[in-house]
């Protein structure tokens, strides 16, 4: 054998050393790191773009809706400009019946809880309801066993008065015989007379306290105020009863009572006795103004108005119904298109002025009544101005933005 290495040695001293192999694998985590990094960026630079694309095409969305909007608004505008002029109407004079429309609810000519003015257990139930009663029935009866006692008992103090009265009688009658004869002192007489005094005093006492429990027992029964038909009572009995707790509801409907009101300009086309049509699903009841009050309320400025209504058999008291008064006679009134009432108002018209050389507009307050046909019908008020006249120009379909002073365009 020559000095050369034995078989083996020299293969095992070619092989990598162990402490090689993790040095490598780092460096395959270091570049795979910076692949990772780079497609991170690469993400978010697509997204940024994507977003400021998306976002230009939202301010470009936004600013050509906000030149359409502009350029409908200018055409809009233009429009107005060329709009045709607005059509007007003259009032034409009419002869008219005032009348004043309104609506209301029938109420009973009268109406009433009864109950009882002291307290007590109810016993007895007189009436039920939709039962008929006439004035001073009795409707319903309280236990008035103590009231009774009590008048016992005040009965009894009379009958002892009046035997004290006649036994100071006597005794004064016998007082007043001795001292005639000066066998007494006369101040013995005139006690004698004092007492006969009292004793009537005392027996007016006892007449008093028994009347006033008469008036108690009384007081355990009620009665019917006014005859009427009962709306309202109790089904039992047996329950405490408080003193002017309402027990029993009585109502008369042989006539009824509209109450309403009418407007401020209304008020003097509206005459005690004047006719009025009451309509209650389609039947036409005649009634009568009975009475109108001088004095407007002051939340409405409104007057009350009260009406009689017949009741004919047909009618239904709280029945909802409209009503029509009707004047005394014909008055002046002019007559326009239903077209002139102002949009929005009840009693609102645009007349048309001439104001330094140019139309415009002037809003009106003009109560009217509105006519079969549906034209508007301006009365003038007795004694009044009217508000609307046949010199004036009207403007029809008014704008509901028109405002006073607003120039208009009118057809000639």
């Amino acid at each position: 054998m020559d000095g050369s290495a034995p078989y083996g040695t020299e293969s095992r001293s070619a092989m990598p050393a162990p402490t090689q192999a993790p040095d490598n694998r780092a460096a395959r985590a270091a570049g795979g790191g910076k692949r990772g990094t780079r497609i991170g960026v690469a993400l978010a630079l697509s997204v940024g773009v994507g977003f400021l694309g998306l976002l230009g095409v939202r301010v470009k969305q936004a600013v050509a809706k906000k030149e359409t909007l502009v350029d409908a608004r200018v055409a809009a505008e233009e429009k107005q400009k060329q709009r045709e002029p607005q059509k007007t109407a003259r009032p034409a004079p009419t002869p008219w019946v005032p009348r004043v429309d309104l609506t209301g609810t029938l109420k009973p000519w009268r109406d009433a809880d009864v109950g009882f003015e002291t307290q007590g257990r109810l016993v007895k139930i007189g009436v039920n309801v939709g039962d008929k009663v006439t004035e001073g029935q009795v409707l319903a009866f309280l236990d008035n066993s103590r009231a009774v006692a009590q008048v016992g008992q005040a009965e009894s103090g009379v009958k002892a008065a009046e035997a004290n009265l006649a036994l100071a009688q006597d005794n004064l009658k016998r007082t007043e015989a001795l001292a005639a004869q000066k066998a007494i002192p006369e101040a013995q007489a005139e006690q004698a007379r004092q007492q006969v005094a009292l004793m009537k005093a005392q027996l007016e006492g006892a007449h008093a306290s028994t009347k006033l429990a008469k008036t108690g027992a009384g007081l355990a029964t009620a009665v019917a105020p006014f005859a009427g038909i009962v709306t309202r009572a109790p089904t039992g009995i047996g329950s405490i009863v408080n003193p002017g707790a309402p027990l029993i509801h009585i109502e008369d409907t042989s006539r009824f009572r509209l109450s309403a009101t009418v407007g401020e300009d209304e008020v003097a086309l509206v005459a005690h006795g004047a006719v009025v049509k009451v309509v209650y699903r389609e039947h036409v009841v005649d009634g009568k103004v009975i009475a109108v009050v001088p004095s407007l309320d002051q939340s409405t400025r409104r007057a009350p108005v009260e009406i009689e209504v017949p009741n004919d058999g047909r009618l239904l008291g709280w029945g909802f119904v409209r009503a029509r008064i009707l004047g005394a006679g014909e008055v002046p009134a002019v007559r326009l298109p239903a077209l002139a009432r102002r949009p929005g108002s009840q009693d609102e018209i645009v007349k048309v002025e001439t104001k330094d050389g140019k139309k415009v507009a002037k809003i009106v307050k003009a109560p009217f009544a509105v006519d079969e046909d549906g034209t508007l019908v301006f009365a003038t008020p007795p004694g009044g101005a009217p508000r609307v006249g046949v010199e004036d120009v009207v403007l029809l379909s008014p704008s509901v933005e028109l405002k006073n002073g607003d120039p208009v365009d009118v057809a000639q």
